[in-house]
């Protein structure tokens, strides 16, 4: 034991004397040896210029201070002094008892140069200034039970302790104006402050944290933070009238490597910054993300089956409407199959009796004629619901052949009564292949829900028109028109407009158009027309090859 705590001891004086050997090594390197050139000028000036005066801060280690015996010492020493070695520059300390002071020396043009010293824009109007000799980040400093500051924006009303005279306090005024700043004397002064809780934060250099923690026993303060861009950068300042003077000392600078500033602060304060992660505020938020991943799992989870739920709810209501459409589409079709008899009866015996009655006897014809006009609505009436079972129904198949359409109109339009109202106009002859028969109930509803809703007086137009790859079949009336909140519905079933209640019908003629369209691969729709209504049947003039004899469910 006592062997391996000897060896200890030997391995700690070694590293020391080690470093301290380097450090000599780099203080001792003459100008010609680090390669600096100095033109006959800047040598001639600086044996005219002689020694030159330095001001330090005499309390701010380990970057430097005074020693009783006036020694420029720390960090900031040994760095300037290398520089100065370096380009042949010879410095003299002018003491001061506060870096105030040394402000203070420097404008009134005592001190020539200022040692290890962030630039600003107030310093810019008495000094020049080097390139950077070190760099050293600025860190929060709070007390132990208080929290991390990531941002001193969120801090408005803290107090916050800075030295007088420094770059902090000067920017800390003009960034942070919600902040209310406590002016010290020294930086030992602003960190007992904040010990003693008179002050809730200050900043400081890490270096100059860590060494005064060790010093005065303050381990009720903890690093809270860093503050970006308010790093120390640390430059020579040099009094505005000597420039030369300025890149003279630059020259030094340039020599500095990173191995001789880590040497130099390795020597003085062996500190490095070490980022805290707060592995408990990152475990409270894993749970919470947990949980909130859980809880969106379980949400989707019952969103899910409420959803399939809905879905085997909508499916189950759709068969039922289904099975319901088709009992109702069966018993409509089994009637209208059942009345086709006795109507066909009641109108061949209407037609007899008017062949039997007295001439002399003109209100016996009238009753006779209105019976047979009631028998034709009947019977068509009856056709509309077998078609539409039959249309409906997943069994129809389609059958196709080519035929005339042009000559399938004349022979629809001489089929109706009023066929002097009706003026057709379409090329000799157009060959489609279609369901012939399918076509013709839907060309016929058309003309016969256009003559229905056209004044007598007024001709109802139906034009056959050729088109790419497509027939077109329209159909023109000139009556009221469709009122607006008609449009969207007009083609469903059991649709009928009450602006004419007056006109009989069952609301079946456009679905059977549109139904008969859809099986062909067309379409059904209404058109613009300035008077009246205009209906259209669009169909491709062959049949799909989807389409030829597949059932009519499509």
């Amino acid at each position: 034991m006592a062997a391996a705590c000897l060896w200890q001891d030997c391995g700690v004086k070694i590293h020391s004397l080690l470093l301290l050997v380097a450090a000599l090594l780099f203080a001792a390197t003459p100008a010609g040896a680090a390669g600096i050139r100095l033109s006959e000028a800047e040598l001639a000036y600086l044996d005219r210029l002689g020694p030159v005066s330095l001001c330090t801060d005499p309390d701010w280690f380990p970057f430097e201070r005074l020693s009783p015996a006036g020694r420029h010492e720390g960090i900031a020493a040994d760095l300037i002094e290398l520089v100065a070695r370096r380009a042949g520059v010879t410095l003299r300390i002018y003491p001061t008892a506060s870096w105030t002071e040394s402000l203070e020396a420097s404008r009134s043009g005592r001190c020539q140069l200022m040692s290890f010293l962030n630039q600003t824009p107030e310093r810019d109007r008495w000094l020049l200034f080097t390139e950077p000799l070190f760099a050293d980040p600025n860190v929060i400093i709070v007390r132990a039970d208080q929290p991390d500051i990531a941002d001193l924006r969120q801090a408005a009303g803290k107090s916050v302790a800075l030295p007088a005279g420094t770059m902090v306090k000067e920017r800390f005024e003009r960034d942070y104006p919600q902040l209310r700043i406590i002016p010290t004397v020294s930086e030992e002064e602003a960190m007992h402050l904040v010990a003693s809780g008179v002050a809730d934060m200050t900043l400081r250099s890490l270096m100059i944290t860590a060494h005064t923690i060790r010093k005065e026993g303050l381990f009720s303060l903890k690093i809270g933070g860093r503050l970006p861009g308010y790093d120390n950068v640390l430059r020579i300042g040099v009094v505005n009238g000597e420039p030369m003077l300025r890149d003279i000392l630059d020259k030094g600078v340039a020599t500095l490597t990173q191995n001789e500033r880590d040497a130099i602060a390795n020597r003085h304060a062996a500190i490095s910054l070490v980022t805290r992660v707060d592995y408990r505020l990152l475990w409270e938020v894993l749970a919470l993300g947990l949980v909130l991943v859980l809880a969106l799992l379980y949400r989707q989870h019952h969103w899910r089956k409420l959803d399939a739920a809905q879905l085997a709810l909508a499916e189950q209501r759709a068969l039922a409407e289904r099975r319901s459409r088709e009992e109702q589409g069966r018993l409509v079709a089994m009637l209208s199959h059942e009345i086709k008899t006795p109507l066909a009866m009641i109108d061949g015996a209407a037609q007899t009796l008017s062949h039997l009655v007295d001439a002399g006897t003109p209100e016996v014809g009238r009753r006779l004629d209105r019976i047979r006009r009631g028998v034709k609505r009947l019977s068509a009436l009856s056709e509309c619901f077998l078609h539409k079972d039959r249309l409906d129904g997943s069994s129809l198949v389609l059958r196709p052949q080519r035929f005339d359409l042009v000559a399938l109109v004349a022979r629809l339009v001489a089929d109706f009564e009023a066929a002097q109202r009706i003026a057709v106009s379409a090329p000799a002859t157009v060959m489609v292949d279609a369901d012939r028969e399918l076509v013709a109930v839907a060309i016929k509803n058309l003309i016969g829900n256009a003559l229905a809703y056209s004044p007598a007086d007024q001709p109802v137009e139906v034009a056959v028109l050729v088109q790419a790859g497509a027939v077109l079949v329209r159909v023109r009336d000139h009556g009221e028109g469709i009122p607006p909140a008609l449009r969207e519905q007009l083609f469903d079933c059991y649709v009928r407009g009450q602006h004419r209640a007056d006109i009989p019908g069952a609301g079946l003629g456009l679905y059977l158009v549109r139904r008969i369209a859809e099986l062909h691969g067309g379409r059904a729709f209404l058109g613009e027309s300035e008077a009246g209504a205009e209906f259209n049947l669009w169909l491709p003039d062959s049949l799909p090859a989807d389409r030829e004899a597949c059932p009519g469910a499509a």
